[in-house]
C-alpha cells in the first residue's frame, strides 16, 4: 500500500505519472485499483482507490478524485526511462511531447532496469 496516502504519494505518483505519459490507459489504472484492493486491508486503503475502479475520465478527473497531485520522485533519466516502457509497449513516440527519440528511451530504460521492475510489480497484468 506504500505511496496511496498524502504525505508518501510514490506508488499513485508513478501510476499517475505512466498515464501522464500514455504508458498506461484509464482502462489499466482501473485494473490497478482492482489488484490494490484484492491484496490489502480495506480499512487501511484511501477511500478514492474505490473510486478508481470505475473511473473513465482523463486524467484531470484522476487529480480531482484522489484531492492532490501526487508526484513520483525519480531523475530525468528515469523519468525517460518510463517512455522506453511505452516504445516497448507498441507506442510512438511524438516530439511534441519529448524531447528525445525512440532509441534513447529504450537506452534509457536498459540503464534504468529498476523502472521495469517498478512497472511490473505495480502493473503485473501488463505484459510486453
Amino acid at each position: 500500500m506504500l505511496g496511496l496516502v498524502k504525505g508518501n504519494d510514490q506508488t499513485i505518483g508513478f501510476v499517475y505519472y505512466c498515464l501522464l505519459c500514455g504508458v498506461i490507459n484509464m482502462d489499466e489504472v482501473n485494473r490497478w485499483a482492482e489488484k490494490v484492493i484484492g491484496e490489502n486491508e480495506v480499512s487501511d486503503l484511501p477511500d478514492y482507490i474505490f473510486d478508481l475502479i470505475d473511473l473513465k475520465g482523463t486524467i484531470r478527473d484522476l487529480q480531482r478524485l484522489i484531492d492532490f497531485f501526487p508526484n513520483w520522485r525519480c531523475t530525468k533519466a528515469q523519468r525517460k526511462a518510463i517512455y522506453g516502457i511505452a516504445v516497448k509497449r507498441g507506442e510512438k513516440l511524438s516530439q511534441d511531447d519529448v524531447s528525445f527519440n525512440e532509441e534513447q528511451a529504450l537506452e534509457a530504460l536498459k540503464k534504468h532496469p529498476e523502472v521495469e521492475k517498478l512497472f511490473r510489480e505495480t502493473f503485473p497484468f501488463i505484459d510486453f
